[in-house]
């Protein structure tokens, strides 16, 4: 794969769960991104630290996001930041996070001959339709997080159509793995069983496809560094949906919890919970040569990757109770 010359690259949203991934390969490959965060605080215990440049920005504003786009001028940028839609009972975050704050960059772009511009999409775009999920499907979205990841979908694509603007989206399904946002039911789910607590979860007959986070940072730059990627939607996924029954079943028995603590079926189903949710690769495979190496649950011809997660996670509850 042919890189082509990108002296400055910037990742929005690079002191979150992907965004480590994402700039920790980077700087392995000999690149300094610049990463913009709302607070620096949030990369400090990152080892790349050090190499690096962090600038705090909003991009619900625009004025700052001219200033930053105009003064750096980027190559290519990876776009991240984004708000995951909890606590947000009335879209008014999602949409002025996802949606404004992405047009806001994407304008200020546009005008600084970037070369390449990858935006993280949502397998909520789809909302409930036929599985698995293709590229070519209207997007449906059913909740206020998936709405704004659609509409600002829609906006960079209208973009490609109408001048070329180089951008591609990665409709990203259940990203795991360490570092993971404590909020989300997987991390969830293993800190109760590492110690041995009371769970309480849905039926969990639902289904979810995971894909490991470094996976998706592959994936990022395959895409950021092949042309064809241009004016396309790539979902990245493992290509198999999880019934997150079965994966808690599986956390509880590796982290050696008692299952009479894990309550299958005492809490209801809200939002996005009620589908299932599963992707169609082989679009990403065929132009971007990417393909998932890792499972969340043990699969033939894969690393099973789960007890590594949940080593680290136990690993690093040791150090903070230290």
């Amino acid at each position: 794969m042919s890189h082509p010359p990108f002296d400055r690259i910037l990742v929005t949203g690079g002191t979150g769960f992907i965004g480590r991934y994402v700039v920790n390969m980077l700087v392995r490959d000999g690149f300094r991104p610049l990463v913009t965060a709302l607070a620096r605080r949030a990369f400090e215990n990152n080892e790349y630290l050090h190499e690096v440049d962090i600038v705090n920005l909003d991009l619900t504003d625009s004025t700052k996001t001219n200033e930053l786009i105009e003064s750096y001028r980027p190559h290519g940028v990876v776009h991240l930041a984004g708000a995951t839609g909890h606590n947000d009972a009335t879209g008014e975050i999602c949409h002025a996070v996802n949606f404004i704050g992405t047009v806001n960059l994407l304008k200020a772009l546009e005008r600084c001959s970037v070369r390449r511009v990858i935006i993280l999409g949502s397998a909520s775009e789809y909302g409930k339709q036929i599985l698995p999920f293709r590229e070519d499907m209207t997007a449906r979205p059913v909740s206020h997080y998936g709405i704004s990841k659609a509409k600002s979908t829609e906006a960079a694509l209208e973009m490609n159509a109408a001048t070329g603007f180089p951008v591609t989206i990665l409709r990203v399904f259940s990203a795991f793995g360490y570092g993971q946002p404590a909020k989300m039911f997987l991390s969830q789910l293993i800190n109760h069983a590492l110690i041995n607590q009371h769970f309480k979860m849905s039926d969990g007959l639902q289904k979810r496809d995971y894909v490991y986070a470094g996976e998706v940072a592959a994936a990022i730059k395959g895409s950021l560094f092949t042309e064809n990627s241009i004016g396309r939607i790539f979902n990245i996924a493992s290509g198999r949906g999880t019934v997150l029954k079965e994966l808690a079943e599986t956390v509880w028995d590796v982290c050696g919890a008692d299952r009479s603590l894990l309550e299958i079926g005492s809490i209801e189903k809200t939002g996005d919970d009620g589908f299932d949710t599963e992707a169609d690769i082989s679009l990403a495979d065929r132009i971007l040569g990417w393909r998932p190496l890792n499972s969340i649950l043990p699969t033939e011809g894969k690393n099973f990757a789960l007890p590594e997660m949940i080593r680290q996670m136990k690993s690093r509850a040791h150090l903070v109770r230290r």
